[in-house]
């Protein structure tokens, strides 16, 4: 989120850092969370909010028996979130949240609240339509028709940047009007993002994109070419749309990659699903090296499609898809692997259909979504909350900095930061064109407010992160 800007140099950012989830027993079903008949179609995806409060979306058009088209909004207890109505005209496949409460909102919708809205689009935080943020024309024109024929394009996933710009991709050529081959990056109010230059783009769909701490992008998919370059299903993207050509995973013809999860050591954990007839990424899962090698120390295997993952601070990894098997034992659609691998044979939660998306929930519990109707033998139509006991998921991330007459006097540069007590803070800048973040300043803080100070000799951008 862009805070301020000063003698048009310096910029003020927010950053993050989640803190995932520890190991864990058996993940238990969430009674306390009731959702009564559920929604009435597919639940891509669950997310919950600072407040407590879960965001829903997918192909739905009711949910508990309350219209609710496509994006909905639950209480903490599984109950419809009455204040919260959205108008999306068709299927939303993906939500993400600004530190403000807006939200982004990414699938195959033409409009919001009959207003042009073509693919994606932002909501207030009553569900509202915020017409501050305009796209244009939209996203539109397929790459590429899907495995069932269809031929209508999509966003399929995006991702908000700590500065407030958007980055998106799925099945399209266009963002208003201009080239942008499956992935662009937009400015707060929907226009595009000139800066991030992708040139070709992809030559089919992306589906997935992860930031990193060092501002640069994973995007996973369909694809086997970036802007003109080999980028097999996988590719590193530097910060101005750049390929970083230091990373080089090969998974082959036939294969996809749904997902991707950064482990403790730096390495990736990759999912999706492979048809491969030379025996390429046979096991659903894989780790990869930095450098895109796989590593091959990590032993997991999934029987089938994989479409989720979840990191653990451990280096543990909860997975979830359309398995029924992991590492060979029967694990109905979601099981955990150990840090090298291996099958956690205390998490078994069993669902009778697939699940396609899972998030944390809180400090102790985890939220499930997919084409499911029951879990454990439990009715929970497309969306359930499970427990994860013994405090396993540990704390839960810290709120946004907040950060109180950040200035540019006299060549030194000051910011007041409101901390909680026991995190990690630090100030951090780069050079405008510079791709990383050097350390300036960090504390343990005490819970009082914290000044940060710096002496430029040239123009910096500065931010403040928080573990």
């Amino acid at each position: 989120m862009r805070v301020t800007e000063l003698c048009g140099k310096l910029t003020v950012l927010i950053t993050t850092c989640f803190l995932g989830i520890t190991k864990v027993q058996a993940g238990l079903l969430d009674n306390t969370f009731d959702i009564g008949s559920g929604a009435d179609g597919l639940i891509e995806q669950a997310l919950q909010a600072p407040d407590g409060k879960v965001l829903v979306c997918g192909n739905f058009t009711t949910f508990n028996g309350i219209n609710r088209g496509y994006v909905a909004r639950l209480n903490n207890d599984g109950s419809v979130d009455q204040s919260f109505f959205a108008h999306p005209g068709y299927w939303v496949r993906h939500v993400a949240l600004q530190p403000d409460g807006k939200i982004v909102i990414g699938g195959y919708f033409a409009n919001v609240e009959g207003e042009p809205r073509n693919l994606i689009a932002r909501l207030n935080p009553d569900g509202s339509l915020d017409p501050s943020f305009n796209p244009g024309s939209g996203a539109d024109i397929i790459i590429a028709g899907g495995v069932d024929g269809n031929m209508t394009p999509f966003v399929f996933w995006q991702e908000v940047q700590p500065d407030g710009r958007i980055i998106i991709t799925g099945n399209f050529r266009q963002y208003n009007g201009q080239p942008a081959m499956g992935i662009a990056r937009l400015n707060p109010d929907g226009s595009r993002d000139t800066t991030f230059q992708i040139g070709q783009g992809f030559d089919s769909w992306g589906r997935f994109i992860k930031i990193l701490p060092n501002d640069q992008i994973l995007v996973s998919g369909w694809f086997t070419s970036y802007d003109g370059h080999n980028a097999n299903r996988l590719v590193r993207i530097n910060s101005d749309g750049s390929q970083d050509t230091g990373f080089n995973p090969f998974y082959g013809d036939r294969t996809a990659i749904y997902t991707v999860a950064v482990a403790p050591d730096g390495k990736y954990i990759t999912a999706g699903d492979s048809l491969n007839l030379d025996d390429l990424f046979k096991r659903n899962i894989e780790k990869v090296n930095l450098d895109g090698s796989v590593d091959e120390s990590w032993v997991g295997t999934s029987s089938d499609k994989t479409e989720s993952l979840l990191m653990q601070p451990d280096g543990s990894v909860i997975a979830a898809g359309f398995f029924a098997l992991l590492d060979g034992q029967s694990r109905q659609s979601l099981g955990r692997f150990n840090p090298d691998g291996t099958l956690d044979p205390n998490f078994v939660v069993n669902a009778d259909n697939f699940i396609w998306h899972i998030a944390p929930a809180g400090s102790d519990k985890i939220l499930i979504s997919g084409g499911f109707t029951s879990i454990d033998g439990a009715s929970r139509r497309s969306v359930a909350r499970l427990n994860v006991p013994g405090g396993a998921i540990g704390p839960p991330p810290p709120p946004a900095p907040v950060m109180m007459d950040p200035r540019l006097s006299r060549g030194q540069f000051a910011v007041t930061v409101t901390t909680v007590q026991g995190r990690t803070y630090s100030l951090q800048a780069k050079a405008p064109n510079d791709s990383s973040w050097a350390i300036l300043q960090t504390i343990t803080a005490s819970g009082e407010s914290e000044v940060f100070v710096d002496t430029p000799t040239s123009p910096r951008l500065y931010r403040i992160q928080a573990k």
